[in-house]
């Protein structure tokens, strides 16, 4: 547990001074540089046979995204980084493996996965840019998703007895779930009433969006490593595991969060 705070205080020190004096192309910018450590460490869960070449290009593709999405180009020209990337990595899967079962799988994984994390992490410094509050933004969506974490942990603990999918993630249960869920509702709503940035009601619905986005974030990457015998996908975080383990939950919960404040001009 010590190993864990450590590392969650070390993490803290280097990202909030960037998230508070970088601006949002300083948010953008850690968040490139995050994206490039998770791709490497999703390199063994693409490709257990080729990981390193499976970085190569996952970078490549998922890069142009991010930076397509991040630095606002024409959403045609997105659409269509993501339909040529979607090629690029079927084809490296293919020249790569020498079982087409195996191709077939890793190039299905890459191409599913790749333009998705490489275009949810970019609204990370899209939400940071919401004018004139994205920095309260951004660190209400953090704090939403670390409530639900704390709150299933916590409730699972002490009162977990039914297992959620215990197929993918044998720890979560229901008890949890609704624990995360009430927690997140209750600091969104309580922060709102605070710091009326957002209208309580709204804060209320986005919290309970987040707790489940969270939740599902979770379990998907808990799905893919369980279908490759992985426990954690890295070790960059001492007590955490990998950083992909850690943000995980962040890749459903900000575009979530983005989606919602953009439908109700919030």
């Amino acid at each position: 547990m010590l190993q864990r705070i450590i590392s969650g205080v070390v993490a803290l020190a280097i990202v909030l001074p960037v998230l508070i004096y970088g601006g949002v192309d300083g948010a953008k910018w850690l968040v490139a540089a995050a994206l490039m450590v998770i791709l490497h460490e999703f390199g063994p869960v693409a490709s257990p046979e080729r990981p390193k070449s499976a970085f190569v290009a996952m970078a490549l593709v998922g890069g142009t995204i991010y930076g397509m999405i991040s630095w606002g180009r024409d959403p045609m020209l997105v659409t269509g980084a993501m339909v040529v990337g979607v090629g690029i990595l079927l084809s490296w899967s293919m020249f790569a493996h020498e079982d087409p079962e195996e191709g077939a799988l890793a190039g299905a994984v890459a191409a599913v996965s790749v333009p998705y994390i490489s275009a949810a992490m970019a609204f990370i410094g899209l939400v940071r840019g919401f004018e004139p509050h994205g920095f309260t933004w951004l660190i209400f969506v953090l704090v939403g998703t670390w409530a639900t974490d704390t709150g299933a942990y916590f409730a699972g603990r002490f009162l977990g007895k039914k297992k959620l999918i215990e197929r993918i993630s044998p720890k979560k249960t229901w008890a949890g779930v609704w624990g995360g869920l009430a927690l997140t509702v209750v600091i969104c709503a309580a922060w709102a009433s605070m710091d009326p940035f957002i209208p309580v009601h709204h804060a209320a619905v986005l919290g309970g969006l987040i707790a489940v986005s969270c939740v599902v974030g979770d379990l998907v990457e808990s799905m893919f490593k369980r279908a490759r015998g992985i426990k954690d996908s890295g070790s960059i975080m001492p007590g955490h595991g990998g950083l992909f383990d850690r943000v995980d939950s962040l890749l459903f919960t900000v575009p979530t969060a983005w989606a919602y404040a953009t439908i109700f001009s919030l």
